[in-house]
């Protein structure tokens, strides 16, 4: 229970770099997926699983009205489920690459209920811009501050509670589902990871426009079929 609420009050904090607070990139699947790591132990799996949302996802950027999936709240919670879920279950290895397939594929949906989240609370604080615009007229310039710490606090409080019991959602349906499934599907979940990389890189090269983006690709497949035959 305690590394749930760490997680979440981590994550929560990182959240807060998307829209509401500085900005700096911190809030990429990327670098949240990795900082949640670090304080789960475990910050190559979030650098994994991270890198794969990050590539799924690099072309939605929440700007102006638009609201994407909360890709930060799904590496928070899909880098928390794989590190904890392999823990309690003893696996052979500190992350099996399948609970990570698994823990991104199950993200994804929660991703999508987050922005609704996101959305609610950007409503939510409207209050408080016309609140600060009250106060502006009134020419009460001290209190004006205070309008926008109240809308951090919404945020803040928002991300907290959705991912921490969202995590707690998805942890239960990781350890109850995931054992019952059968070999062959695990061995499709191995599969899957390299599909959703795949997948990313796709995406990507298409959101950066680069040229002969379809030659790069071919290229890098080609390349990753003769490390994977020579490490055999």
């Amino acid at each position: 229970m305690f590394e749930v609420f760490l997680a979440a009050l981590v994550g929560a904090f990182i959240s807060l770099d998307r829209t509401a607070f500085l900005q700096i990139m911190v809030s990429q699947p990327l670098v949240a997926g990795t900082l949640v790591g670090f304080s789960l132990g475990d910050p190559l799996t979030g650098l994994i699983v991270g890198s794969i949302l990050e590539l799924l996802w690099i072309g939605d950027v929440p700007m102006g009205s638009s609201v994407p999936p909360n890709e930060t709240a799904a590496a928070v919670i899909a880098t928390s489920i794989s590190i904890l879920t392999s823990r309690d279950t003893l696996a052979a290895q500190p992350s099996p690459i399948q609970i990570m397939v698994f823990s991104v594929l199950l993200s994804i949906p929660l991703a999508v209920f987050c922005q609704k989240v996101d959305i609610y609370v950007r409503s939510y604080n409207r209050r408080f811009v016309l609140n600060a615009e009250r106060l502006l007229e009134s020419r009460d310039f001290l209190h004006i501050g205070r309008e926008n710490l109240k809308g951090l606090i919404s945020f803040f409080v928002a991300s907290f509670f959705s991912i921490f019991i969202l995590l707690g959602v998805g942890l239960y349906l990781t350890k109850t589902i995931y054992p019952l499934i059968p070999e062959p599907f695990l061995k499709g979940l191995f599969i899957a990871f390299c599909l959703l990389i795949s997948l990313g890189t796709a995406v990507s090269i298409r959101t950066a426009r680069v040229k002969r983006g379809v030659p790069i690709l071919f290229a890098g497949f080609l390349m990753g079929m003769v490390f994977m035959y020579l490490k055999d």
